[in-house]
Formats: C-alpha cells, structure tokens, sequence
C-alpha cells in the first residue's frame, strides 16, 4: 500500500521521524463467514488483511502496527501485536487462518462499536519500543467490517460516537472501512458520517488507495 504505492513520507514540517501508530480491526464475526458465498466478504476481508501485512512488511522505522479482531464473541482478540508483526508467508497464512476459524464457529453478534472504541484506548498504550511516544504522530486506527449494523440496530450516529475521542486520546483518529453490504447500505452509512471518516470498498484493489488517503490525510494534519 505504502512502499510499492509510493507513499508520500513528509508532512508539512517535515520528513516523519517516528514510526507513526497504527492499529486495524477486522471484522471476524459470523456474518463475515455466512454470507461470503453471497458476496465474498470474507474473502475480501482477508485479502485486505494480507494486503496490510504485505504491504507493511519490513516498514517497521515508519509504522507500527497491530491486528485484531472482533465478532460476536469478542470485543478484541489479537491476530498482530504491536512490534511483532509476521515475519513471513507462513506467518501471514496462520494470522488469515485465525481469522476464518474465529468467524466459522463464534456466536453470532456484533461488536463493531465496542471493537473501535477499544482499539482508540489501546493503540495508545504498551508501547513495544524505548521511544518517547508522548509527542510522536497521531495514532490511526481503521476499521475493515461489512455493514451489516442495521440488522442490530446500530445507527450511523452510534458508529460516528463510537469513533470519536476524548482528551486522552485527542491525538488518535478512527476510520471505518466497509468492504460488504447488503444493498446500499454501506453507501447510506458513509454518507451520514462526518466526511472522510468512513469509506464504502467494494473492491479490495480500492483499499491501498483509502489507506493511503487516510495516512496522506493524517500527515497534512500532523
């Protein structure tokens, strides 16, 4: 996304110095599995999840980053960890293994909400390296779900409140990327959300450019 796409590195004052934070979110609830006959969302979910861990591969002096999880069985389980992430194929393969088996047998529900929440409070702690992070870029966190909210009456509204921050985490931005939808409700989503805080992906080849806006975006604003 970043190395290959040819990222843009310098901001407004100047070159990043510190590896900027990062942490994504995966849907991995039931649904995702269920209906992936439908319209193969589960496999754009895991060729999303390899296209980051590709595409981050060996960039560790610029961005750090985690995977996670959630379903209706889990706020967050853990699929790369900050400051250790998947040294090669196999390693990349046992994370999407992960996340197909968590989605086949978990129960059904969803913690869309509470996933994005956790992962504002956490991109912010237990820091892997010997780095002051106190003044380090602004910490990202992206969400990748369908949408399948409506069906447990999660409302844009609640998705806009959810991602937003309080004082401690004044520095972190959270972003939704919906990569499934049941008619055009991704679209509706995206467009009662604040701009440039929520993306409809109906390809996985439209993903590195999203990515790319976001950090681009954060950048300018750091």
């Amino acid at each position: 996304i970043y190395k290959k796409r040819g990222l843009v590195g310098t901001s407004q004052k100047g070159i990043i110095r510190r590896p900027q934070r990062l942490r994504f979110v995966m849907d991995c609830s039931g649904s995702m599995y269920r209906f992936n006959g439908y319209d193969q969302r589960q496999q754009r979910c895991l060729e999303a999840a390899a296209l980051v861990m590709e595409s981050l591969d060996g960039m560790a002096s610029r961005f750090d980053y985690s995977m996670v999880g959630h379903s209706g069985d889990s706020k967050c389980f853990e699929l790369v960890p900050f400051g250790k992430p998947p040294a090669n194929e196999m390693e990349r393969l046992r994370v999407l293994q992960t996340m197909v088996a968590h989605s086949q047998f978990c129960m059904s529900g969803d913690n869309t909400l509470g996933a994005i929440q956790m992962a504002i409070t956490d991109v912010k702690e237990g820091y892997s390296s010997d780095v002051d992070y106190d003044d380090a870029e602004d910490c990202i966190v992206v969400a990748v779900s369908d949408a399948n909210l409506e069906r447990y009456g999660i409302s844009p509204r609640h998705l806009e409140l959810a991602m937003a921050v309080d004082s401690v985490s004044a520095t972190t931005r959270a972003y939704c990327v919906f990569i499934a939808s049941f008619g055009t409700e991704a679209d509706d989503i995206c467009k009662r959300m604040p701009l440039g805080r929520a993306f409809s992906c109906n390809s996985t080849n439209e993903l590195p450019k999203i990515v790319k806006n976001i950090l681009v975006s954060e950048i300018g604003q750091g």
